[in-house]
């Protein structure tokens, strides 16, 4: 059994949820996007216990019962870091962003029955070609790699005891993320001439990151577009896709 984290916090997003504490409150067919996550979790037998973190009184307003709340902290991994603290005993942890409107108890298990038991991460990745048949006009950014098209997901398992050597790595990769030179000097330029080329695959990415970082990464791959499609103030048309496939109006 695991449990579970969903990060909530995050400032106001004005593009996307006016008057709204953050986007983890926007209504989508008429349910704020946290309690969605929230049952998602509920639903899933292999999630023991839920933690959200985020504004307290305001989630207490609108998360159903059973699930604690714990005060947002200054950044993503304190978040993390935080909810762990509330979680005496737990091994091993699933974190879940609170803005994914389309995610189901099925994916989750599907997603956790697919992570070996030894890996110190695990982390979905969802081909194009599923996304694109289950919901067209969905909008993500892929990656091209030598195993195939990929976009990541919004959730994460990981090991609690690995937990401080992974802040650093986690802190300098949201960091770079738009700074590719910062990218090449944490893997090297070895990994970028090979991902540049076509060449770099999967089992590459997770051999480069046990080398930087002592840590067993598994990418998954998930047929579960549920995983990874997000809400995204850069990305409004994705709403309309969300709506009609909460409403029934989308193959699923």
């Amino acid at each position: 059994m695991l449990s579970a984290i969903v990060l909530a916090g995050g400032g106001p997003e004005p593009r996307l949820a006016v008057g709204l504490p953050n986007k983890a409150f926007l209504e989508i067919a008429g349910q704020p996007l946290i309690r969605r996550v929230v049952g998602a979790l509920q639903g899933c037998a292999a999630v023991e216990r839920i933690v959200v973190v985020g504004p307290v009184d305001a989630l207490a307003a609108v998360v159903p019962s059973g699930v604690q709340l714990v005060p947002e902290q200054v950044s993503m991994v304190q978040n993390i870091e935080a909810g762990v603290a509330c979680l005496a005993g737990a091994e091993r942890v699933l974190a879940v962003a609170s803005d994914l409107p389309l995610l189901t108890a099925d994916a989750i298990s599907v997603f956790l029955d697919r992570c070996p038991d030894d890996a110190d991460l695990c982390y979905p990745v969802i081909p194009q070609t599923v996304i694109e048949q289950r919901f067209p006009g969905a909008r993500k950014t892929y990656v091209k790699v030598a195993d195939g098209t990929f976009c990541g997901g919004s959730v994460l398992v990981f090991a609690v005891r690995v937990l401080d050597r992974v802040r650093p790595l986690v802190e300098q990769i949201i960091a770079a993320r738009k700074k590719p030179w910062m990218l090449a000097q944490l893997f090297g330029w070895a990994t970028v001439m090979k991902f540049a080329t076509g060449r770099l695959s999967i089992a590459d990415v997770e051999a480069r990151a046990l080398d930087v970082t002592g840590l067993r990464g598994r990418a998954v791959i998930v047929e579960s577009p549920e995983l990874a499609l997000d809400v995204d103030a850069d990305r409004p048309e994705n709403l309309a896709v969300f709506t009609a496939a909460l409403s029934g109006g989308a193959r699923r």
